[in-house]
């Protein structure tokens, strides 16, 4: 018999906090609004709908909660070919546990960082708000 331990809320709740971060923060650097749009559509990164999917267990949800960070991590790091493989892998780890994920670390490096400008995307976070 094999015990499959469900993902907590928490765990949820940071995959979403993560996925939402990649939108705002990362994607925004290297793609323009329409192309973000598009990633949406294709349901990149966006969470199963059925919970008895295997990203909703304990294991599957700590690998994804992972791989996302280091992901960030390294896009928000210096790029350096010693990266590549372990950004490579961890989209391996992300799309086995369910999360699309169709990028390479050539998507992001081929990109000019700072070609978009994140201060007009509507994906990207505001910089302040409005005080009434």
């Amino acid at each position: 018999m094999k015990v499959v331990v469900a993902a907590t809320e928490e765990q949820e709740e940071k995959l979403d906090e993560l996925i939402n971060y990649f939108y705002t923060s990362i994607f925004p650097q290297y793609f323009n609004d329409c192309e973000i749009a598009d990633f949406l559509n294709l349901n990149i990164l966006r969470l199963p709908v059925q919970k008895e999917h295997s990203l909703f267990t304990l294991d599957g949800a700590f690998r994804a909660i992972c791989s996302i960070q280091v992901l960030i991590l390294n896009l928000e790091g210096q790029f350096d070919s010693e990266h590549t493989l372990l950004f490579e892998k961890n989209v391996e780890i992300l799309n086995e546990s369910g999360l699309f994920f169709p990028f390479s670390f050539e998507n992001f490096i081929s990109r000019n960082n700072g070609n978009t400008d994140i201060l007009f995307s509507m994906y990207s976070n505001p910089t302040n708000q409005l005080l009434m």
